[in-house]
């Protein structure tokens, strides 16, 4: 599936394994399927397993099943998260980042633990790790979102793994952060905000936070596409 908020890296490692098949004529394929398969390893993306079950059986033969999905996280460490985020103090149910972008006012923004417990713990560890600083926002759409979350600036990049989404009843009304996505279960380090209402987003992108300060048009509106972000930081 690929939604209006996309990461793309998905399409160019589909792209990559596309062209390897697709050179080789009919009676040279199955030579050019088991060299690239002998080549290439057990792809850790789901969709890319998912993707081979429904028209490669060659690779989908060699990679096994697409589901379940691996999440890389253990039992406790689902419990140590609803601690946390759903049962935890007010300034953990609800944490507070701050995104100061170079020629803008800053934004605040309210992180809601309750309604997406693993986004808001994924997306703090990544800030706690100044993963964010030095970005530059890589796509700025008017009156529909600014996104970032890519370190190279293209749309391409990001760390390895992906979590789970979490739809929840929070809706795309006002400037809300969500999480940009390659299909289901995809999201990772790119996320966006969006400038208008978009209720097509409704229930495919999960929403795990909200701008409380700097939703105006010297902050949120003002940011540019390639402006850099200097950091992204807890203030509570």
């Amino acid at each position: 599936m690929q939604g209006p908020v996309v990461r793309r890296s998905f399409i160019a490692r589909l792209a990559t394994i596309g062209t390897a098949i697709a050179v080789a004529s009919d009676s040279a394929r199955s030579v050019v399927e088991r060299q690239f398969l002998d080549q290439v390893s057990r792809p850790d993306d789901y969709q890319l397993r998912l993707w081979a079950e429904q028209g490669w059986p060659a690779a989908a033969s060699r990679w096994g099943p697409a589901f379940p999905v691996a999440t890389g996280r253990t039992v406790a460490d689902y419990r140590l998260i609803v601690q946390r985020r759903l049962l935890g103090r007010p300034a953990e149910r609800r944490p507070r980042v701050l995104f100061i972008t170079a020629g803008s006012e800053p934004l605040e923004l309210e992180l809601l633990g309750p309604d997406a417990p693993v986004t808001v713990e994924h997306f703090l560890a990544l800030v706690d790790r100044r993963f964010f600083d030095g970005n530059r926002w890589h796509r700025v759409v008017p009156n529909f979102v600014v996104q970032d979350g890519d370190p190279r600036g293209d749309g391409w990049g990001g760390p390895p793994g992906a979590i789970r989404d979490e739809i929840n009843p929070v809706r795309y009304r006002l400037p809300v952060l969500g999480m940009a996505l390659d299909g289901p279960d995809s999201g990772n380090s790119q996320w966006f905000i969006n400038l208008s209402p978009q209720p097509h987003l409704d229930g495919t992108y999960t929403v795990f936070g909200k701008v409380v300060v700097g939703a105006t048009a010297r902050g949120l509106g003002r940011i540019a596409q390639g402006d850099s972000i200097v950091t992204i930081r807890r203030v509570r």
